[in-house]
């Protein structure tokens, strides 16, 4: 019944908190934004946790919901706002890889231990971009901008207890990741480097 409705009727049953409208415009795009949105980052898990994001958040919105053109190119656009944002993501992380791997050529190390904790600090850093987006996000606000957790809390909008289960999630993936002896060099490394 609903799949032969018009964008405009399913927005407006969808305004009114109808769940069945909302599953109609999931199956009428879900599969092009996936397909989109896979184009532009080229991994699988990712995009399909971007894909849930974008109706997430349309769902959320529901209310407030004002579309100055058609209902696919808001979707559109949503999709392609989040993959920016994945981007910038992504290149605040290569430029802090970078500025590490730049700290230790300066440094008047032994060549050996220089490679050697490149080598690692490299690997911590896979590690931390493995992690998923939102935590990765928190993770690296608190590590690396040095935001508190009610900074963070601010920045996000989300609750205090949220950023701090989110940090702790982070460490434990981390810890996991890694021989104790490893995870406690790079933290010592990471920590005279950003915060000296």
């Amino acid at each position: 019944m609903y799949s032969s409705y018009s964008d405009n009727q399913l927005v407006s049953l969808l305004k009114s908190d109808d769940s069945a409208a909302f599953n109609a415009i999931y199956d009428r795009y879900s599969k092009m934004l996936y397909l989109f949105i896979h184009s532009k980052l080229d991994a699988a898990e990712i995009s399909k946790d971007v894909l849930q994001e974008l109706f997430i958040s349309l769902w959320e919105k529901r209310h407030s919901l004002v579309l100055k053109e058609s209902l696919k190119a808001y979707l559109y656009q949503v999709a392609r706002h989040k993959i920016i944002d994945i981007y910038r993501k992504n290149a605040t992380y290569r430029k802090y890889l970078q500025q590490l791997i730049e700290h230790f050529d300066a440094q008047p190390h032994s060549i050996a231990d220089t490679v050697d904790n490149k080598v690692r600090t490299q690997e911590l850093f896979e590690a931390i971009n493995h992690l998923p987006e939102r935590m990765k996000e928190i993770f690296m606000l608190s590590r690396f901008e040095n935001l508190s957790v009610e900074q963070i809390s601010n920045h996000l909008g989300l609750s205090q207890q949220t950023v701090k289960n989110q940090i702790t999630k982070a460490l434990k993936i981390l810890r996991a990741s890694y021989a104790k002896t490893d995870l406690i060099l790079l933290c010592v490394v990471l920590i005279r480097y950003f915060f000296i």
